[in-house]
């Protein structure tokens, strides 16, 4: 049979937002028990292909990583925590501050993936019953969280499709190696982030 693969097009946070991250995962566990995403490294999901031919896909990337070396490293700035409107599940996550730099930089990493809009985000608990959700939101509603961070690269991982271990392993990383100046907004420059604070925060 012939092999396929799923790949998934990420954004890596830091090691410290990841570190603290997984601590209000743990949190989390400690208050609802099990959900999804608890043992997810944190990240921004930008694109799924799942089911792909390998022959045909990867080659793609080659364009792609042509089309992201004109973008430069993004600086983004956490916002506190968020929901999505609960349907049957509720998902709680760290939000991204919405600036209108950072919905440039976003709105030309969507055009070089030829993806719609969708609201850049790490998620902490993913598709938690509505029931555990109101025992864990209050948790976090109010909870400030405003680290900054500068994202440098993309990450592609990719998965057998079909094989027994289907763990997520890293296919290819892209740096980001434009120029801010090459794109700047009407009377907006960025600004150099400043370092992360490292202090970690005990969520209850």
């Amino acid at each position: 049979m012939e092999t396929y693969k799923d790949y998934m097009i990420i954004l890596s946070p830091p090691m410290s937002i990841a570190e603290q991250v997984k601590k209000y995962k743990q949190a989390a566990h400690r208050l609802i028990g099990d959900f999804e995403s608890l043992h997810s490294k944190a990240h921004i999901s930008l694109k799924r292909l799942h089911r792909q031919k390998p022959y045909w896909t990867e080659p793609q990337f080659d364009k792609l990583e042509k089309e992201l070396s004109l973008l430069e490293p993004a600086a983004l700035q956490l916002n506190g925590f968020a929901t999505f409107l609960p349907t049957d599940y509720t998902t709680i996550y760290a939000a991204i501050l919405s600036t209108p730099e950072m919905e440039d930089w976003f709105k030309r990493l969507r055009q070089c993936l030829g993806e719609k809009k969708f609201v850049p985000h790490i998620t902490i608990a993913r598709q938690v019953s509505n029931d555990r959700a109101r025992k864990l939101w209050p948790k976090f509603k109010d909870r400030p969280w405003s680290d900054q961070f500068e994202i440098k690269y993309l990450t592609i991982l990719e998965r057998s499709t079909y094989e027994h271990d289907r763990s997520w392993q890293v296919h290819r990383q892209i740096p980001f190696r434009g120029k801010a100046e090459w794109y700047v907004l009407p009377d907006k420059r960025k600004e150099i982030v400043k370092a992360v604070d490292e202090n970690q925060i005990s969520l209850f």
